[in-house]
């Protein structure tokens, strides 16, 4: 009994630790600069698990997420409604077109808006991106998702990284739901993925023309040129620099990778690095730990890619 009595004793020690544990992460954790859990809250507040996507964004919903609100509509996007009337230009991308960490009214797809309006070009912006997500997720999004909006014209907001294959996985309960979990879980990957990791050849690995991922991400934009052919419907492929490396940038023969897969599958291309180029990623970072750009990064890209979109949609 003295035996049983001790393990109890010792289990209600542990239960108690933890939880006290969890209550103090949440308290330090309560403003929002730990981009690791806000990106978990991320997942947790607006997004639903998809069995082919991974995951997919709920619909009419919001939260604050890293101090800023992001608010998502009836289909998902953040961006204001729309009619079946309205000319449209649908942005596929991830979290950088998203506008993670950054006002929506600063993010390059609404600075875009807003000079669309003053130049009295009647379209409405509609942001699809998803964060989390590749090329295979956002233009597989699109096609069985979000067809129906029938835009003019559809922006690939292309990052470097979205060759890859993303596994989907199923969180458990514990990590969903105890941020001193997801802490530790999230402190282990990046140990494991830090262990002698050279970034510059993971890339050049990715974009061998018989890399697995490669292969994926190519006939996935077949896909989409398909059926931008069979509606008529433009493709610009826009390729977002990595701000980390701005200042001697190593992987600009991705970006000629990218622009030579545009000519062959009849997209419009236009290159996000020279707007960029030489800026220290610290005067680009939002918060430690985030790799998105802030406002003045998505200005600079707004500032590149609106007069290709001007001139796409004029002609």
């Amino acid at each position: 009994m003295n035996k049983i009595n001790s393990i109890i004793f010792q289990l209600s020690i542990l239960f108690i630790s933890l939880f006290f544990l969890e209550l103090s992460l949440r308290f330090i954790n309560s403003d929002m600069m730990n981009y690791d859990i806000e990106m978990w809250r991320y997942a947790n507040e607006l997004k639903i698990q998809d069995s082919i996507l991974g995951h997919k964004h709920l619909k009419n919903k919001s939260s604050v997420l890293q101090g800023v609100e992001i608010k998502l509509n009836s289909k998902g996007m953040r961006s204001e409604g729309f009619t079946k009337e309205d000319s449209k230009i649908l942005f596929l991308g991830s979290s950088i077109s998203l506008g993670w960490g950054i006002q929506n009214k600063d993010s390059y797809p609404q600075i875009i808006q807003k000079k669309l309006i003053l130049d009295s070009l009647n379209f409405k912006v509609l942001n699809g991106s998803i964060g989390n997500y590749n090329t295979f997720r956002y233009v597989n999004s699109f096609l069985s998702n979000q067809i129906e909006i029938s835009p003019e014209l559809i922006v690939v907001n292309y990052f470097i990284n979205d060759v890859e294959i993303l596994p989907v996985n199923s969180s458990n309960w514990l990590i969903r739901n105890s941020q001193l979990f997801a802490t530790l879980k999230m402190t282990y990957s990046k140990l494991l993925s830090k262990s002698g990791f050279d970034l510059k050849s993971y890339y050049k690995g990715l974009y061998k023309e018989d890399n697995p991922s490669y292969i994926v991400m190519k006939k996935t934009l077949i896909k989409l040129s398909e059926y931008s052919k069979k509606n008529n419907t433009t493709i610009l492929l826009t390729v977002i620099p990595d701000i980390h490396f701005l200042e001697e940038y190593p992987f600009e023969n991705v970006h000629q990778k990218m622009k030579i897969i545009s000519k062959e599958l009849g997209f419009e291309f236009h290159d996000l690095f020279p707007s960029l180029k030489g800026i220290p990623f610290s005067e680009l970072q939002i918060i430690p730990g985030d790799s998105h750009p802030n406002e003045l990064g998505h200005l600079n890209i707004a500032e590149s890619l609106y007069p290709e979109i001007k001139r796409i949609i004029i002609n």
